[in-house]
């Protein structure tokens, strides 16, 4: 289960960790951490924990960041837990661990959307009150031409999506589009047969390494297949095609179906 850990939050700290089965053992000894056991290798810096009366486990890691921050980092797997109780219940081991680091704590890193948020927002989904928005965020990148795109879905076995292709006018409906369908396969799940655009136009996802066989190379997030797209886009990444008849078994892809539902909008 260690390679499906798919969701990482951390605490963002003053100064690094020493030892990271000392923050666990501390947790354990007021019973917010469960049981925990040291990872092979990684001597002092890793722990194995299951929390919360569950037999699912998480990992407990201090990492130092890209930017140069000390982290204490949860990684865990939220695919059978749901939007709401998934990212309530990595909250609650967070403030598990930030209750043995007190004073410490400068602020809350979701690894899945690329964001920092303050302790509130940890204390917030730790009761339970989360919106789709904290687990799944929408960018918007280019000039011109425009790209929008999500972060932090794929930690709920559903593909993140991309548009591509989109100009000013465009941006908020494919931002609205592509919270609906983000809705949809939350709720059905990757293998539901009835996704549909907030117009009703029926679709179906395209991998977007299949999709950029498609589009012209030199739009806004397209044409990098085989390179490093960067952090948050190395999971599964789906666009979206217009669902036709099939003609000889097969769903002809189109795409650009889909952005001139965002022009009717």
């Amino acid at each position: 289960m260690a390679e499906r850990y798919t969701s990482q939050i951390a605490l963002i700290l003053d100064r690094p960790v020493d030892d990271v089965a000392e923050v666990v053992r501390a947790a354990g000894q007021v019973k917010d951490i469960d049981r925990a056991a040291p990872i092979r290798d990684e001597g002092a810096q890793a722990q194995e924990v299951h929390w919360g009366g569950r037999m699912q486990k998480a990992v407990v890691r201090h990492v130092i960041d890209e930017d140069d921050a000390p982290l204490l980092r949860t990684e865990t797997y939220l695919g059978g837990e749901g939007l709401v109780n998934g990212m309530q219940r990595q909250a609650k081991l967070l403030q598990a661990l930030a209750r043995q680091l007190k004073g410490r704590i400068v602020g809350v890193r979701d690894l899945a959307t690329r964001t920092d948020q303050d302790a509130a927002w940890m204390n917030r989904l730790a009761i339970g009150a989360v919106a789709t928005e904290d687990a799944i965020v929408t960018r918007v990148d280019g000039e011109g031409t425009r790209w929008v795109r999500t972060h932090g879905a794929a930690r709920f076995d559903v593909p993140d999506l991309e548009l591509y292709g989109l100009h000013a006018g465009q941006v908020d409906p494919a931002t609205e589009t592509v919270a609906h369908v983000h809705e949809q396969l939350l709720r059905h799940g990757l293998g539901t047969q009835d996704l549909r655009l907030p117009d009703g136009t029926p679709v179906y996802l395209v991998p977007v390494l299949e999709a950029w066989q498609h589009v012209p190379l030199d739009w806004p997030g397209v044409g990098r297949a085989g390179l490093d797209r960067g952090p948050g886009l190395d999971g599964p990444r789906a666009t979206l095609s217009v669902r036709h008849k099939p003609r000889l078994g097969r769903f002809k892809k189109d795409l650009q179906g889909v952005l001139d539902t965002l022009v009717r909008a």
